[in-house]
């Protein structure tokens, strides 16, 4: 199989999508399951991250910057689940996320070639700057549902920049 900025693009969206929808799951169903949701993610952000450095010299430098900072945000993750601060935690496990988000889908849309690619992509950005301000706020706001919410404004999004992306490169060549 041949690794395509494509084919990374859709592990991205897919590992993203079903982290997150498992992050809530295992919130719902274990009594601490922070130890599952980061080994979860591990495994989850080890596909792209792997088929990242697969991609070598044909990945982009958009590409190296997502995989450098969630490889970033994981240790984060790790630490302040090690360090076992309960306002570090509640920072790492909800509005870290959200912020990750929307500057990685603001640098996103700047970089991206397409007009619905741009637009996509800016409108993931303010919709997790949003979520980051309400969960700042009040990191309760949206308990039971947080992760869920994550999962549409952060793997959602790859997934639909699929065909996008397809769309402009068939109408650039």
């Amino acid at each position: 199989m041949t690794i395509t900025r494509q084919t990374l693009l859709l592990w991205w969206g897919l590992t993203v999508t079903v982290a997150y929808l498992l992050t809530e799951y295992f919130g719902h169903t274990l009594k601490h399951g922070h130890g599952a949701v980061l080994w979860t993610w591990t495994g989850a952000m080890l596909i792209p991250v792997l088929l990242t450095l697969a991609l070598g010299q044909r990945a982009n430098a958009l590409v190296w910057v997502w995989a450098g900072a969630t490889v970033l945000a994981m240790a984060e993750n790790f630490a302040a689940h090690a360090a076992e601060a309960k306002p570090l935690m509640l920072f790492s496990f909800h509005a870290l996320w959200f912020l990750f988000g929307a500057a990685g889908f603001a640098y996103t849309a700047v970089v991206v070639d397409g007009r619905s690619r741009k637009q996509l992509y800016a409108a993931a950005a303010v919709l997790n700057l949003v979520g980051a301000v309400l969960v700042l706020l009040n990191h309760d706001f949206l308990k039971g549902y947080q992760y869920i919410v994550l999962a549409l404004i952060q793997g959602v999004p790859m997934l639909l920049d699929v065909p996008l992306r397809r769309q402009h490169e068939a109408q650039n060549q």
